[in-house]
Parts: C-alpha cells; sequence; structure tokens
C-alpha cells in the first residue's frame, strides 16, 4: 500500500487535472493523472517518503503507470 503522501499527491495531481484518481490499475498517464512533469514530483515524493535512491534504469514511465504498479516497484526496492 501507497503511504498517505503519495495518495495526497496523486489526489491533489488528479484534481489539477481536472480528472478523478483512476482504479489501481488504471494508467495514470492515459487518465492525466500523470505526464513527465508530475512524474519528476512523484520520484521525488518516492525518494523522500521511502528513503530511497532511485537509478536512472529505474525511471521508466511503465514502473509508475499504475497505482498497482507503483506499489509493487517500492516494494521492490524497500525490501532490498
Amino acid at each position: 500500500m501507497i503511504s498517505e503522501g503519495m495518495t495526497n499527491f496523486l489526489s491533489n495531481a488528479a484534481r489539477e487535472a481536472r480528472t478523478t484518481l483512476p482504479d489501481r490499475d488504471s494508467s495514470l498517464f492515459l487518465s492525466g493523472v500523470l505526464d513527465s512533469f508530475t512524474l519528476v514530483d512523484l520520484i521525488t515524493l518516492i525518494e523522500t517518503e521511502y528513503d530511497l535512491t532511485l537509478k536512472d534504469a529505474d525511471l521508466r514511465p511503465e514502473n509508475f503507470d499504475t497505482i498497482a504498479k507503483i506499489e509493487s516497484f517500492i516494494s521492490s526496492r524497500v525490501a532490498k
């Protein structure tokens, strides 16, 4: 499960994009919640919230396309 800070960030991004936050398996990019600019902010938040340093190879949109993929990505990095 993603943190409250992440949920708030995504909810705010959806509100700013004038859309609704999609379900956990629907694309955040196709719904308009995330774009290249908000993705950078999301990465920064993930690094801060979970005390991670992401590598360049991690910074692929498909790792962050859905809430479920974000959860999986974070779980794989926190577990290491």
